[in-house]
C-alpha cells in the first residue's frame, strides 16, 4: 500500500534550518496560545525545555571549558534530547505547508528572536548568534527583504516589529493571532531576561551557550510529511479535530476551505477572515463566532430538540451526519461551499451582529428587552425567520423580536410554564416560522405559543386573549425580571406623555441587572414594608395578623415600585406619608402617578385613552396607603402591559 506521511526525527536546528519558510494554509486556524487561560503553555512550554537543560547541566555535563568547541560537543554526546511532539507538513511545489503544530512552532520563533537579541550584542562570549540563530529565524533574499520561517500575510507584520524592537502599537493589532503573538513575546522576553543573568546583573556567557546548542540540537520534534495534496484536508480534519486549544469554527473552516482550489480559497479566506475581523474587534475574542455558527446552523437545520442539541458543542460533526447540511455544504461540490463562504455566511454574521448591536445599544426596543431577560433565543428566531439577502430584512428583525418579547414577557408574568417548557417551544418555534414571508410570521407564532397557554391551563382562541385581568391580578415581583417589567412600563409612560425617566436615560439591560451597585443600582421598592401600622391593615375579624395575606399583597407588581441607589434601604420601614417625597423625585413616572407629581402639562397634552385610568393618592388618616389602592395600581399596570404587549 503506498504510504501517506513520511516520518522522520528532526531537531530544532533543522526544521528552522530549512532555506525556504513554512507557510500556512489558509483554512489554518490563528496563532491560538496564550498564557491567559487556567493552563498557561507558554510559560509550561519555557519552563519544560528549562528543566530538561537544566538535568543535562546537573546529571550529563562533562566539559568544564567555556570554549565554543567543547561546549557544541559536550551538547552533541551527553545531553539527553526533550521531545516536543509532532508537526504535519505538506510540500506542494517550492511551499511547505503547516498542516498542524503551528502553535508550537511559531512559539519557538519567537524563543529564537529573544534568544537572538539576549545575544547579539554580546561579542565573542557568545556563538556566532546572526549565523546559528539569525538564519533559523528568517531568510534573507537579494533585496536584503527578511522572509520569517513561520510565514503568513497575519502575522509577519507584528513578527517584523518583535524582531527590530519596535513599539507595536494598539491599531497594529487586529485579530487573536497578532494580540497573542505581542503577549506571549512579552512572556517569554521577561522570562530569558531573568534566566541568563546572576543577582549582580552579571551575563553568564556560557550557560547562554549551552541553552542555544540544547536547544537546537536536543529539542525533537518528529516531523510527519504528507505526501499527496489531495490527502491535506482530510488529514488536517482529523488531526485538529482534538486537542485543547483548537475551536469548532477554526475545524470547520479547514473542512470548508479544504475543498477549494486556490484561487477560490484566496477569495473565501479574505471573507472568512474580515467576518474574524469583524468578531475580534467588538470583544477581542473569537467566542461569538462559535457562538453565531451554532446558532445558524440550529437556525437553518435543527427540527427537534436532538438536532438542536447535536450542535451544541462540535457542531462542524453534523456536516458529517446531517442530511440537510449535507445536502447544502456538499464537500464534493466546491461550488457549494465557496457560494455558502460568499454569500450565506457573510449576509448572516452581518445579520448575527446586527442584533448584538441593536441589543447592546437598545436601538432596538424589543430585541434590547429581550437581551435585558437574557433570551439569547431571539439570535436563534431571526436567523431561522430571515433568508439570504432578504427584502423583508429588518421588518422580519423587528416582528420576530416583538413577538418573541411579547410570549416571553406574558408567559412569566402569568406564570405559564417555567424556562424548561419555553425552551422546548422554541424548537417547535424555529420550525415554524423559517423561512417564512413576513405576512405569515405573526400566525406562525401563534400557532405555537396559543397551544402553550392552553397546555398551562390559559384558555385562549386567539393571542389576545390572554389579555384579561383575571390572568393578571396576581402577578408578583420576581427577581430582576420584575425590574425589566416596570423599566420598560415606564419607558413607554416617558414616550406617551414625553417625559424624563431613568428607565430612558439608562438601558433596560442596566436597569435590569444592576441590583448589585448600592449606589447607583435600581432596586425594588416594597410599598407595604415591614411595619407595624401598615401590617395591621392584614389583621383579621380577631385582631390576629394573617401574615401570608400581607406577604402576598406587598409581592404584587402593584405594590412595587422603581428605585434608584440606596433610597429604598433608607427609607425601607417607613410609612407611605413619610416616603411621598422620596417616590416623587425618584425619576420614575409610574411613581409619579402614584404621587400626583407627573408634569399637569405632559397629561394635558397625552391623547391616550390609558390617562383615564391614571390615579394618584393621597395618604389615608394613618399616613399609610391603602390595600384598595394596590389592586387599582395592579389593574392599571395590567392596562399598560395590555397596551405594551397585545397585537
Amino acid at each position: 500500500m503506498a504510504k501517506l506521511i513520511d516520518v522522520e526525527e528532526r531537531d530544532i536546528n533543522y526544521i528552522f534550518g530549512n532555506p525556504r519558510p513554512y507557510s500556512l494554509d489558509v483554512y489554518q486556524r490563528d496563532y491560538r496560545w496564550s498564557d491567559d487561560k487556567e493552563y498557561k503553555i507558554v510559560t509550561q512550554l519555557i519552563i519544560d525545555i528549562e528543566l530538561r537543560f537544566e538535568n543535562n547541566l546537573k546529571l550529563n555535563k562533562r566539559n568544564q571549558s567555556s570554549e565554543l568547541p567543547n561546549i557544541l560537543k559536550d551538547v552533541d554526546e551527553n545531553f539527553k534530547p526533550y521531545f516536543l511532539n509532532t508537526i504535519m507538513l505538506n510540500q506542494q511545489g517550492s511551499n511547505i505547508y503547516i498542516v498542524d503544530g503551528q502553535q508550537r512552532l511559531t512559539t519557538i520563533l519567537l524563543l529564537l528572536i529573544k534568544l537572538y537579541h539576549i545575544g547579539i550584542d554580546k561579542g565573542e562570549a557568545v556563538l556566532n548568534v546572526k549565523k546559528f540563530i539569525g538564519e533559523k529565524i528568517y531568510e534573507e533574499d537579494m533585496a536584503s527583504v527578511k522572509h520569517f520561517k513561520i510565514s503568513n500575510v497575519d502575522r509577519n507584520t507584528i513578527i517584523k516589529k518583535i524582531f527590530e524592537e519596535e513599539t507595536i502599537l494598539d491599531a497594529d493589532i487586529t485579530n487573536i493571532t497578532q494580540l497573542n503573538l505581542k503577549d506571549n513575546y512579552q512572556i517569554i522576553s521577561k522570562y530569558y531576561d531573568g534566566y541568563f543573568y546572576d543577582k549582580n546583573g552579571s551575563f553568564n556567557a556560557v550557560k547562554y551557550n549551552y541553552y542555544v546548542y540544547n536547544l537546537l540540537q536536543k529539542v525533537l520534534i518528529i516531523e510527519q510529511v504528507i505526501k499527496h495534496k489531495e490527502d491535506v484536508a482530510m488529514i488536517f480534519e482529523t488531526a485538529n479535530d482534538r486537542g485543547k486549544e483548537l475551536e469548532p469554527h477554526e475545524v470547520l473552516k479547514g473542512m470548508l476551505l479544504g475543498v477549494l482550489d486556490t484561487d477560490k480559497k484566496e477569495e473565501c479566506n479574505v471573507i472568512w477572515n474580515d467576518g474574524l475581523k469583524t468578531f475580534f474587534n467588538i470583544d477581542e475574542n473569537y467566542k461569538n463566532v462559535d457562538d453565531f455558527f451554532r446558532t445558524y446552523f440550529r437556525a437553518k437545520y435543527a427540527d427537534t430538540a436532538f438536532q438542536y442539541q447535536q450542535f451544541a458543542n462540535k457542531y462542524h460533526r453534523n456536516l458529517l451526519s446531517n442530511d440537510k447540511i449535507i445536502k447544502d455544504l456538499d464537500r464534493s461540490n466546491p461550488s457549494k461551499i465557496e457560494k455558502f463562504i460568499k454569500n450565506d455566511f457573510k449576509y448572516f454574521y452581518k445579520l448575527y451582529l446586527q442584533i448584538s448591536a441593536h441589543a447592546k445599544n437598545g436601538t432596538n426596543i424589543n430585541i434590547a428587552s429581550n437581551y435585558a431577560n437574557e433570551q439569547g433565543q431571539q439570535f436563534l428566531l431571526i436567523l431561522s425567520a430571515l433568508t439570504l439577502n432578504d427584502p423583508e430584512h429588518d421588518a422580519k428583525i423587528n416582528l420576530v423580536a416583538k413577538k418573541f418579547d411579547q410570549f416571553f414577557t406574558i408567559s412569566s408574568l402569568i406564570s405559564a410554564g417555567d424556562n424548561n417548557k419555553r425552551q422546548k417551544l422554541y424548537y417547535d418555534l424555529n420550525k415554524a416560522i423559517r423561512n417564512k414571508p413576513l405576512v405569515e410570521i405573526n400566525d406562525a407564532f401563534d400557532s405555537v405559543t396559543i397551544p402553550y397557554f392552553n397546555e398551562n391551563n390559559f384558555s385562549i382562541t386567539v393571542f389576545n386573549d390572554i389579555f384579561q385581568y383575571k390572568n393578571f391580578e396576581k402577578a408578583k415581583i420576581d427577581g430582576r425580571f420584575s425590574k425589566y417589567v416596570l423599566s420598560r412600563v415606564d419607558r413607554y409612560l416617558a414616550d406617551l406623555l414625553n417625559e424624563q425617566s431613568f428607565a430612558k436615560q439608562e438601558s433596560l439591560h442596566f436597569i435590569t441587572h444592576s441590583g448589585n451597585r448600592p449606589t447607583h443600582g435600581f432596586h425594588i421598592e416594597h410599598m407595604f414594608s415591614n411595619n407595624e401600622k401598615i401590617m395591621d391593615q392584614f389583621k383579621d375579624g380577631k385582631g390576629e395578623f394573617d401574615e401570608k395575606l400581607f406577604i402576598e399583597e406587598r409581592n404584587r407588581l402593584g405594590a412595587v415600585i422603581l428605585f434608584k441607589g440606596n433610597e429604598n434601604i433608607r427609607t425601607s420601614n417607613w410609612i407611605f406619608k413619610k416616603k411621598l417625597k422620596s417616590y416623587q423625585q425618584s425619576g420614575f413616572i409610574w411613581n409619579r402617578i402614584l404621587t400626583n407629581s407627573v408634569n399637569q402639562a405632559s397629561l394635558n397634552n397625552c391623547t391616550h385613552d390609558i390617562k383615564k385610568h391614571f390615579k394618584s393618592y393621597e395618604p389615608d388618616t394613618d399616613g399609610l396607603l391603602t390595600r384598595e389602592a394596590i389592586n387599582e395600581r395592579q389593574e392599571l399596570l395590567f392596562r399598560i402591559i395590555s397596551e405594551i404587549y397585545s397585537n
